[in-house]
């Protein structure tokens, strides 16, 4: 189902392209389809402090709850479902051992070195979000979660972290929705503009805002004691959430479904 994410022609088995002669690496069972334009810089050299190792475990567990308790029950069983910015991959492990169809792109070569502890990395893929190199209606539903924030800025991290936003900013994220919409009818995705942004952004499709009831726990926030305080009332909050609060700035975390 892989095709060339330039022409849209299909790869032969050495994951080349007939069309414009363009041919990809494939390394531990991962196709790499970045052609170098990664978004970070990262090596087997590449030296993790311990506070980046204990994130990157904390965020395993992170995966697990998104998924298993929120993405789930959302999705129908066995469908195809492309997770979009899928981060660690742990995500398309998860499904594919209850049923579904799953696949996983990012553009980092931090994912790609920790995908090689994957079960299915070969369900992983180096890609561009705006480049998908997936057929049209290759899944029956995408899901994103934080990916649309980082597309359309430029964000530093020295001496603090800052968003700046590009001139083109809006298109490329109605790019980007697009792009999901292509290859599949649904999408679900996190940390979304605002629902009247997404609409203009995306004309035709029907947007719906959903409360994030059981993809937000507070599992990090509750080992301090401001987290434990605020922990069980945002639980409640979010669980009664009506749909007119779901959809407005009262919902500090929007999920959206996007529709074609």
């Amino acid at each position: 189902m892989l095709v060339c994410p330039h022409c849209r022609a299909a790869l032969d088995p050495a994951f080349c392209c007939p069309e414009c002669a363009r041919c990809y690496p494939v390394e531990h069972g991962i196709a790499d389809f970045a052609e170098g334009a990664y978004y970070d810089h990262f090596d087997a050299t590449t030296a993790l402090t311990p506070a980046h190792r204990e994130g990157l475990q904390l965020e395993l567990e992170g995966t697990r709850r998104r998924i298993l308790d929120y993405y789930l029950p959302l999705l129908p069983r066995a469908a195809r479902v492309l997770d979009c910015g899928c981060g660690n991959g742990l995500s398309v492990d998860l499904l594919r051992e209850r049923g579904l169809d799953a696949w996983g792109n990012d553009l980092s070569q931090l994912r790609k070195w920790q995908w090689r502890e994957r079960e299915h990395r070969d369900r992983l893929v180096v890609a561009s979000a705006l480049s998908l190199p997936f057929a049209g209606d290759s899944f029956d539903v995408v899901i994103s979660s934080g990916v649309i924030e980082h597309i359309g800025v430029e964000e530093t991290a020295i001496p603090r972290y800052a968003v700046t936003p590009l001139p083109n900013r809006d298109a490329l994220r109605a790019a980007f929705l697009r792009e999901l919409l292509r290859v599949a009818p649904t999408v679900d995705r996190e940390r979304a503009v605002r629902t009247v942004d997404v609409h203009a952004l995306v004309s035709g499709a029907r947007v719906e805002a959903l409360s994030p009831y059981k993809r937000l726990q507070f599992r990090q926030a509750s080992q301090h004691w401001y987290g434990r305080l605020l922990a069980r009332p945002a639980d409640w909050y979010f669980r009664f959430m009506p749909r007119a609060i779901a959809r407005s700035a009262l919902n500090p975390f929007l999920v959206v479904r996007v529709t074609r």
